[in-house]
């Protein structure tokens, strides 16, 4: 028996659907690969201001991780943490100052959620945007930085400018002197791929398969 005009037509349009839908379920299950942060080449620094002394503070004790799609870095997502207590400051500050500039007694950790990269500049220059969280709030920051891969590694670094009084905090006094409640941010991140768990599977839904 020979397909009528009309099954003909359906098997056409059946055939066009699932050409368009190809790539689409191609993208939702494309491969990630997860990396863990290495502590020994990350660090977070801020540098702030009283009257006319710079104080620095900085702390190397950050965990995190993140997932990149199929080797793209503008796909990266994930997070990175560390601390109040384990700031250092130059002039050094008392762990009281820095629980309360910081927020510690609400949020003991400091956490930066990534959840875009813009693309590079003509000067190989991106934007790190995400999440920021202390003192129990969170608002958006933007990092101006760069984002490369070596070997199994990615690296990503970043300076931003950030209020402190977005965050309803306020900066200790330093020799009589109120620091500014606005402050430079700057972070190295080092990850390396996760051992035995090199790649992950996103299902259509969004869910993590590893």
């Amino acid at each position: 028996m020979r397909p009528t005009r009309a099954c003909g037509t359906q098997l056409l349009a059946a055939t066009l659907l699932a050409l368009c839908a190809t790539p689409l379920a191609i993208q939702a299950g494309a491969a990630q690969t997860a990396y863990v942060l290495d502590q020994s080449s990350s660090r977070v620094t801020f540098k702030g201001r009283a009257f006319l002394r710079t104080i620095t503070g900085w702390s190397g004790d950050l965990e995190g991780r993140i997932l990149i799609r199929a080797g793209d870095l503008g796909s990266l997502r994930g997070d990175v943490r560390f601390p109040v207590a384990s700031l250092e400051t130059d002039p050094s500050m008392r762990p009281r100052e820095l629980a309360e500039v910081f927020g510690a007694d609400r949020s003991p950790e400091i956490i930066f959620d990534v959840d875009s990269v813009s693309q590079r500049n003509a000067i190989g220059e991106c934007l790190v945007h995400g999440l920021l969280t202390m003192n129990g709030v969170t608002r958006p920051v933007s990092f101006v930085g760069r984002t490369r891969t070596k070997g199994d590694r990615v690296i990503t670094e970043g300076t931003t400018r950030v209020d402190l009084r977005n965050w309803r905090t306020q900066p200790p006094r330093r020799l009589g002197m109120r620091m500014s409640p606005e402050i430079s941010l700057s972070f190295r991140a080092e990850f390396r791929r996760r051992p035995g768990h090199q790649t992950a599977f996103a299902r259509p839904d969004g869910e993590d398969t590893r």
